[in-house]
């Protein structure tokens, strides 16, 4: 029968503990932490795609002038501003005022060609 009270002043007392503010502000910290470690594994493909794609535009698409550069840097920040581009000046024919008609088409192959258009799965 002690040994039944015992048990349950544990319970009680773990039950106590983990519900202080101290606790509760660690185990979000850690939980925070975790989730952006996860959430940077899941992102590591398509970081690996956007490198080289830069890597490959920066090699064709030479000699850039500065502010084509920081553009082509703005465009291939991320997956969804690489498919906003796309969308805007491949699909379609409208003059994109930082690139001449030939870089622009070179960028929209190059971008056809990578996987940063197919679907999420």
């Amino acid at each position: 029968m002690l040994r039944f009270f015992v048990i349950c002043a544990e319970i009680v007392l773990l039950v106590i503990v983990l519900r202080s503010p101290f606790v509760q502000y660690f185990f979000s910290d850690i939980q925070s932490t975790v989730s952006g470690w996860f959430v940077s594994i899941s992102e590591l493909p398509e970081q690996r795609e956007l490198d080289a794609l830069r890597n490959q535009a920066a090699a064709q698409l030479a000699p850039l002038k500065e502010f084509e550069a920081n553009y082509l840097r703005r465009i291939l920040a991320s997956r969804s501003t690489v498919m906003r581009f796309h969308i805007a000046y491949c699909e379609t024919t409208d003059i994109n005022p930082n690139f001449s008609r030939g870089k622009r088409q070179q960028l929209c192959a190059m971008i056809e060609q990578s996987k940063l258009l197919e679907p999420d799965k």
